[in-house]
């Protein structure tokens, strides 16, 4: 064996010594766990959206694609609440793949009221909800009023977020509730009975804005 081999044979050994000790110190990645409570749910939805309002439908558009290129469907929203990445009594228009419409399906209705949460439009545009239409939460009249949604100047009317389809994917659901200007859990059993979808349904609007409005997004 010549020299220059039986002087490279230790520096060889040293370093698979070191990528060993290396490989064994680097923790492996576990994957996130899937959310426990309607907290935990919207505030990983928080995290992946960049536009967060409460507005109501006032148009829809479908835009055919130029060149064999698929179109789009263009939905005019009236905000009445800001909370990132827009203005509060502007229109947000949320341009949408148009693949999503296939076969008839109505995303959404003029007239309708809606807390959306949407991912940042790309280069062109194009955007959706959070989690499908999960990121599309509708927003009712409270049980005890028949109040509708007033413009953005307008003394605040009781509202509800629906927020059943969230509860039924997660493992443990949660109910909310206002209280000083707090919003507090109560763990409900899984999987989420009758009672609770229909408490989650009638989860006060400004609990859960409130919500979304103290989390930051978590930049990766």
């Amino acid at each position: 064996m010549s020299p220059l081999l039986q002087r490279s044979r230790p520096l060889s050994l040293l370093l698979g010594i070191s990528l060993g000790l290396s490989s064994s110190i680097i923790p492996a990645q576990t994957p996130t766990p899937p959310p426990q409570t309607i907290e935990e749910a919207l505030h990983r939805m928080s995290d992946l959206a960049g536009i967060i309002f409460v507005g109501e439908v006032t148009s829809i558009r479908e835009q055919p694609g130029q060149q064999g290129a698929s179109g789009f469907v263009e939905i005019d929203f009236r905000i009445y609440q800001a909370v990132r990445g827009c203005t509060a009594g502007s229109t947000y228009t949320l341009r949408e793949w148009a693949g999503l419409w296939e076969a008839g399906d109505q995303r959404y209705r003029i007239g309708q009221r809606l807390l959306m949460m949407l991912h940042s439009p790309t280069a062109s545009g194009i955007s959706s909800p959070v989690d499908g239409m999960n990121g599309a939460i509708p927003v009712l009249p409270a049980p005890s009023s028949s109040q509708v949604l007033a413009g953005a100047d307008a003394a605040p009317q009781p509202l509800d977020a629906d927020l059943r389809w969230i509860a039924a994917q997660i493992a443990r659901p949660a109910l909310y509730t206002a209280s000083d200007a707090q919003v507090t859990a109560q763990s409900a059993p899984n999987p989420p009975s009758t009672a609770t979808l229909q408490a989650v349904q009638q989860t006060p609007l400004p609990s859960v804005v409130q919500m979304l409005s103290s989390w930051q997004k978590v930049i990766p």
